[in-house]
């Protein structure tokens, strides 16, 4: 009976902590202004990023598919998803998340576009649009193609996003403990039970 309240036990802890959302990036503020974050985690790595203005080249050191960090459509997704549940929240940080124009290069209160490219060919850069609106059920994120010389300082609400890696580990997904701690409760359970099942006999 011990055994079944403490899987139990276990599952609720499990549930508990998938249920939780993903621990939010470090921002980098300036005179109340969202520079950038560190610590984002993606796909279980932890990368740092910067909002920077210009163009193609001039933020990346270069405009071609060897200058990006991620280079296929999911991975800059996922970096664009990151960007919506871990940097642009409401904090005692800034209210990042409802007002767009506290995010460095978006000027507007009602839209910041984010963008992350990921592949370059004749002339057109293909990037991930993070959109984040004042209203946070209307934040989404699209694939877009923009010209490569277009400059986002004549855009005030469009800003580049340059992504590094962190010189810090990643933090585990909140999902990833729960599945460690179902895993070592069931291994816990199980061996109990064996010890227990198993009898002596002598001659």
């Amino acid at each position: 009976m011990k055994m079944i309240k403490g899987l139990y036990a276990t599952v609720a802890l499990a549930s508990a902590l998938v249920a939780m959302p993903a621990v939010a990036a470090t921002p980098i503020v300036s005179s109340g202004k969202l520079m950038g974050a560190t610590g984002v985690t993606i796909g279980g790595a932890s990368y740092d990023v910067a909002f920077l203005d210009g163009t193609c080249s001039s933020v990346f050191g270069g405009c071609s598919t060897s200058n990006f960090t991620f280079t296929t459509l999911s991975s800059a997704f996922a970096a664009g998803n990151a960007l919506l549940s871990q940097v642009f929240v409401d904090s005692a940080a800034g209210a990042f998340d409802t007002h767009p124009n506290l995010t460095n290069g978006c000027s507007t209160s009602i839209v910041c576009n984010i963008l992350i490219p990921f592949a370059k060919g004749n002339g057109v850069v293909l990037v991930k649009d993070t959109v984040n609106t004042a209203t946070s059920s209307l934040d989404f994120t699209v694939p877009l193609a923009i010209s490569a010389n277009v400059s986002t300082k004549s855009l005030p609400s469009v800003v580049y996003a340059k992504f590094t890696p962190s010189l810090t580990a990643a933090v585990p997904e909140p999902g990833t403990w729960a599945m460690m701690l179902a895993g070592f409760g069931a291994m816990g359970a199980a061996l109990r039970y064996r010890k227990r099942s198993t009898k002596l006999s002598f001659a």
